[in-house]
């Protein structure tokens, strides 16, 4: 795994080889996938001129996959400028032709994805064979929502961080509490100010919160208790919503992504990050008609979370495994979805300059050359 290390192993590595310089690499340029972490294929590339008497042995042919695969993965890393010029072959036949397919709706691409794993698995596949492959872990949930559903066994690569324990998850969910009737001071105060109505803390001195003390509070002040009157309004709105419509009239009619705007600038972050936690919450609440059945939704979830911990270190499960691309390398399986192939995603939107688009680009070889007889590459139109 050459092409893995940084310009500070290299240099290591061709101090403990001299004087004789004796030294044997092996690696792929094409698979080099760790650029965030100061590996960059330049280093490999390089080799040849930093040892000139140096032989390489270029190994062309690949056993593990069907030549659909192979030649379809070719055609995409033959994009990339700053490699070595190669062309790798399968020692197996054609096999099946790759399935791409883009719907207008994530729900319809996970319905597919969940219907096409049950349907490969009663064609006598083991889940275990089975893996889906994502470019984050960002905007799973609506994914592991669907594999729930249909009782899928699976299993993560990666810890999958509770979206619903984000902090603007958090406040997203405590308005919709305080809507719901709860007085809790610790609700009230994490919510008051976000955005800003320049409401004090001192006026929640008790367990429970009394609008009428904190109307007389500001009596004097009209603006103030306009701003009251406008918090009551709103929430007696958020009661009546379906969760969806209550996120967006958070997001819209609250104000609550100008205060996401706000607070990015002044830590000086990407608003865009923020704005991602926001969307896959609400595309995540689409499934669910009353807040009921969304927290309940939530609690399976946190459970389902713990169970895959504990999953994660068993080795002998039937699960379909569940990785980012970065995690499936090294792996393979028989059959391999790679999801929500779209810009902006993969390639991610971050990837501006040249040598990250070609990073994109060596990852997504990777996720397709991690099958061996079925691959799948799936899209959503409205993401």
């Amino acid at each position: 795994e050459f092409q893995d290390i940084n310009k500070i192993q290299y240099d290591i590595i061709r101090m403990l080889a001299a004087p004789q310089n004796n030294m044997f690499i092996v690696g792929d340029d094409d698979q080099s996938i760790y650029r965030f972490r100061g590996a960059k294929p330049e280093i490999m590339l390089k080799f040849p001129e930093d040892y000139p008497q140096s032989k390489k042995i270029v190994l062309d042919k690949n056993y593990r996959s069907t030549s659909q695969i192979v030649e379809s993965a070719n055609r995409l890393i033959g994009h990339n400028e700053n490699r070595f010029n190669k062309s790798v072959s399968a020692v197996r036949g054609a096999g099946q032709e790759i399935v791409v397919r883009e719907f207008m709706t994530l729900k319809e691409e996970n319905q597919m994805l969940a219907d096409e794993i049950l349907l490969l698995h009663k064609k006598s596949i083991r889940f275990s064979e089975m893996a889906i492959l994502v470019r984050t872990n960002l905007g799973s949930g609506a994914l592991l929502h669907k594999l729930m559903e249909y009782n899928i066994p699976f299993r993560m690569r990666d810890s999958l961080p509770n979206i619903y324990e984000h902090w603007i998850a958090l406040d997203i969910i405590t308005y919709i509490k305080i809507a719901m009737g709860s007085k809790e001071r610790s609700h009230y105060l994490r919510i008051i100010n976000r955005p800003k109505r320049y409401i004090s803390r001192e006026c929640f001195d008790t367990s429970e919160v009394n609008l009428d003390f904190i109307r007389d509070y500001y009596e004097d002040k009209n603006w103030m208790l306009e701003r009251l009157d406008q918090l009551e309004y709103d929430l007696a709105l958020l009661a009546d919503m379906s969760p969806y419509a209550a996120i967006n009239y958070i997001r819209k009619g609250i104000g609550y992504e100008e205060y996401l705007k706000e607070y990015a600038e002044m830590r000086r972050i990407k608003m865009d990050e923020l704005l991602d936690i926001l969307d896959e919450l609400q595309e995540n609440a689409k499934e669910f008609k009353t807040y009921a059945e969304w927290f309940s939704y939530m609690e399976e979830y946190k459970e389902e979370l713990k169970r895959q911990a504990v999953e994660s270190r068993e080795k002998n499960t039937d699960s379909v495994t569940l990785a980012t691309m970065h995690s499936s390398k090294g792996l393979e399986f028989n059959v391999v979805f790679i999801v929500d192939a779209n810009e902006g995603i993969t390639p991610h939107k971050k990837a501006v300059l040249p040598p990250d688009v070609e990073e994109e680009r060596r990852l997504f070889y990777v996720a397709m050359t991690r099958a061996k007889d079925n691959l799948y590459i799936l899209s959503a139109k409205e993401r």
